[in-house]
């Protein structure tokens, strides 16, 4: 792939214009300094899922790509939030099996946690996941540059070298900092690099909100929280929504003493609520310290001071270390973008797009993942949105309506939540409930749940009341919510109806057998579910 490099030396005047999108320096003011100029296609700033999916996509359609980015590759998802916590959640699912080998005849009386282990199985995962990003980045020959973004005019981006790393005090297992590795070179002088398009794709950071002390040492995001090299004695995290609940499902297995903490009267507000509440059930069972409806005052050195809302109450609840599970902001300057002409939701703090093709306001600017959705946690919202996004502008620019560059609209984006028994959601609740049936499946008579001795969980779902009966939105508890929901998604992606699926072949005895089973039911049909039956 042919990409035009200019090395004459260009001096611009940008004046107050120049701003940073996906860094923590200041942009340049007045003159700047004498840069190297590249052409490119196609600008992405970020390199996360839907970064890396975006400028992936665009190189296959044959453009000239280059990324920026700040940090390391593969951007919040791979290497500070969905890989590590995930991995070491899949070592907290071993200690859950190990809690119940009884039922199977298996005898384990006493056993270790040794968290340097579950921390080198956390590093390698990030390591490969992140090798693997960087395996297809150099396979379409996407130029990377390290540095910090600054958006000039709607072709410009200035590259200026990293001051700070995100996560500087960050250490892994062996006690080295992620950033010892040949990936991460920053760039050493400004970089100016010009592209027909540019991809803002540069994600949200966490910011501790006021409430916490400053340079509090016992209070710590996620991100330190995951990566310490030690299990806290006993935690409090402050927030009841998905990353609040993973977490506390998390180090309660690990065998820390949790409290969990949020304003609102139940978890996961994002979720049904029968879900919400078999969530929080399920935390409660496996050890975990429950307060709602309070709202957190102050934090420090491990005291969080909480004015609960119905007693009127102030009480002190402390730990060895409080993690903050809210306060997450955009990493790039809103009035400035405006200043450019991009318009922003400020309510949802993200940037307004075309929902079709992901553009911005700008014609040459498009955007995707944590700063267009308000759904920034599901990474396959992210994933999408890249597709759409890179098939958008080589549409454009090829000037043709090839069905190649189109996706359809897809309002069915499922994602997980990984506490433990896990939750599942696909499609969007009614509103109204006018022309709307609900129904419950639960797995109490499910084949496969019965061989694995795994009947707790349910789903439930929202159907059309006219014939043929079609799914609206899916929501589901179980050990094998994430592969299950996929089936859902799918039903509802093809727009097929409930009697069609019923007519499928599943393989058997398997989980996503219940998904015809469930359907049957809906129908009235069934020939293995009875909700009255008990075994």
């Amino acid at each position: 792939m042919d990409i035009s490099k200019s090395r004459e030396s260009v001096t611009t005047d940008r004046g107050q214009d120049s701003q940073l999108v996906n860094g923590l320096a200041e942009a340049p003011r007045g003159k700047s300094e004498h840069t190297e100029q590249y052409q490119f296609d196609v600008i992405v700033i970020g390199s996360g899922p839907g970064g890396y999916t975006s400028a992936i996509r665009c190189a296959q359609l044959g453009k000239s790509v280059a990324i920026v980015e700040r940090d390391l590759l593969g951007g919040h998802a791979v290497n500070w939030g969905c890989v590590p916590l995930n991995s070491m959640i899949a070592s907290a699912r071993l200690i859950r099996s190990i809690h119940e080998c009884d039922r199977y005849g298996i005898r384990i009386p006493s056993y270790r946690i040794d968290f340097s282990y579950i921390a080198r199985h956390r590093d390698e995962a990030v390591k490969k996941v992140r090798s693997q990003v960087k395996h297809f980045l150099d396979k379409y020959h996407i130029q990377v540059y390290t540095g910090n973004a600054c958006i000039v005019n709607p072709h410009h981006v200035l590259v200026k070298p990293v001051q700070k790393r995100t996560y500087a005090t960050i250490r892994d297992a062996n006690g080295h900092s992620p950033y010892e590795t040949s990936d991460y070179t920053s760039v050493r002088a400004d970089v100016e690099i010009t592209g027909n398009n540019i991809i803002i794709a540069a994600g949200v950071e966490y910011e501790l909100p006021q409430f916490v002390e400053k340079n509090d040492r016992k209070s710590v995001d996620p991100t330190e929280l995951l990566w310490r090299r030690t299990i806290p004695e006993s935690l409090v995290i402050i927030g009841g929504g998905v990353l609040g609940c993973e977490i506390a499902s998390l180090y309660s297995h690990l065998r820390s003493n949790v409290i969990l903490i949020d304003k609102n009267s139940r978890l996961l507000k994002c979720m049904d609520e029968q879900v919400s509440f078999a969530v929080e059930t399920c935390l409660k069972a496996n050890g975990v310290n429950i307060t709602l409806n309070a709202n957190v005052e102050r934090v420090a050195n491990g005291e969080v001071i909480i004015q609960l809302h119905q007693a009127n109450i102030q009480r002190t609840i402390r730990g060895a270390l409080v993690v903050v599970c809210v306060g997450r902001k955009p990493t790039f300057d809103y009035k400035y973008l405006e200043q450019l002409g991009i318009r922003i939701d400020h309510e949802r703090s993200t940037i307004i797009t075309d929902e079709k093709t992901c553009e911005t306001s700008i014609r040459t600017i498009y955007a995707c993942g944590g700063i267009v959705s308000s759904c920034w946690s599901w990474v396959s919202c992210a994933v999408r949105q890249g597709h759409i996004t890179a098939n958008a502008i080589c549409c454009v620019s090829e000037n043709t309506n090839n069905p190649k560059f189109h996706m359809a609209t897809n309002p069915a984006a499922p994602f997980v939540i990984n506490v433990i028994p896990a939750v599942a959601s696909v499609g969007e609740i009614p509103k109204s409930t006018d022309n709307v049936l609900i129904y419950m499946y639960k797995f109490h008579t499910d084949r496969r749940a019965i061989i694995d001795s795994q009947t707790w969980g349910f789903v439930k779902m929202w159907t059309t009341s006219d014939e043929p009966k079609r799914f609206l939105a899916v929501q589901l508890a179980h050990e094998a919510a994430a592969e299950i929901i996929e089936y859902y998604s799918m039903i509802i992606s093809l727009n097929l109806s409930i009697r069609d699926v019923c007519f499928l072949s599943f393989a058997h005895p398997t989980y996503t057998e219940s998904v015809k089973e469930a359907c049957e039911y809906v129908l009235g049909q069934s020939m293995n579910y009875d909700e009255n039956l008990r075994l």
